[in-house]
């Protein structure tokens, strides 16, 4: 299993040398080959296939969840401006279920977009800016927030659409994201405010399960059974641990140790693919 830094994100802008998207919104690559960066290890035929079946999932999935993003965070404005508390507590509710399922690529190919739009616990901007003045002790109804987070959600369905998605950016943000449902958001849970950090985890794992079963399942059952059936089981587990109706619930430490066993399998599971393995260690260490 590989072996994770408690800091360091080990997705694609580490993997693949991508140069992160600064908020200003234009996409670039690394220099050199940007159809195919120097970690790709996958021969040619099986590596247009996935790539083929990543540019499918954007189209097909991806696409479908950054719209309801925007959408939900439209209402939300619309509701602000309204003095609709209620309505604009469900919409926030609402856009939360894509983002939520899009962090498969959203932390690790846009980084400073996620931080400018989902950053917590300590958020002066964002959802969770948003979140803590409608749903706290004396709600109140945050227009310029609102209205800030919905510039940036837009701009982020714009860089979203320049991008062409590659096989190895999905597997590397599954792990990713599974890895971070272990170790930061079972601790305490992210959405406190809302009390829909549960709601978060259950949406993460339909991301990962989404993602693993439309472009990785077939591909790693073929070369590996045992290995594609390891991350069925674990996947099938983390679903069953989150079918609970409260995070305190949950086992103390379980949920923790599953998600990163999760992790470690897409990873390897990366290496059934032909692609190298990732390296999870803290930069300089």
């Amino acid at each position: 299993m590989a072996r994770f830094s408690h800091w360091q994100r080990f997705g694609s802008g580490l993997a693949l040398g991508f140069c992160l998207v600064p908020l200003a919104g234009s996409l670039t690559l690394a220099a050199g080959d940007p159809t195919k960066p120097a970690t790709y290890a996958p021969g040619d035929v099986l590596l247009a296939r996935l790539d083929a079946w990543a540019a499918a999932f954007k189209r097909e999935i991806a696409a479908g969840d950054v719209e309801s993003v925007v959408e939900g965070v439209t209402r939300l404005d619309a509701a602000v401006k309204a003095g609709d508390l209620e309505g604009a507590r469900a919409a926030w509710i609402a856009a939360r279920v894509g983002w939520e399922r899009s962090e498969i690529f959203a932390a690790d190919l846009f980084p400073d977009l996620d931080k400018a739009i989902d950053t917590w616990p300590d958020a002066t901007s964002g959802f969770h800016a948003v979140e803590v003045k409608l749903f706290g002790a004396n709600p109140q109804l945050p227009v310029a927030e609102t209205h800030q987070l919905l510039d940036r959600v837009q701009r982020y369905q714009r860089v979203f659409n320049q991008l062409e998605f590659k096989g190895q950016y999905l597997i590397a943000g599954m792990a990713t994201l599974a890895y971070e449902m272990g170790e930061n958001k079972s601790k305490g849970g992210e959405s406190l405010a809302s009390g829909t950090s549960l709601n978060d985890l259950q949406h993460n794992i339909e991301g990962v399960d989404r993602g693993w079963h439309y472009l990785f399942a077939d591909e790693v059952a073929a070369k590996n059974p045992t290995m594609a059936k390891r991350v069925d089981d674990e996947m099938a587990g983390l679903k069953a641990m989150l079918a609970v109706s409260s995070l305190d619930d949950l086992q103390p430490g379980a949920m923790e140790r599953e998600a990163e066993q999760l992790a470690g399998s897409l990873a390897d599971s990366a290496v059934v693919l032909g692609w190298k393995a990732p390296d999870f260690t803290e930069e300089g260490e």
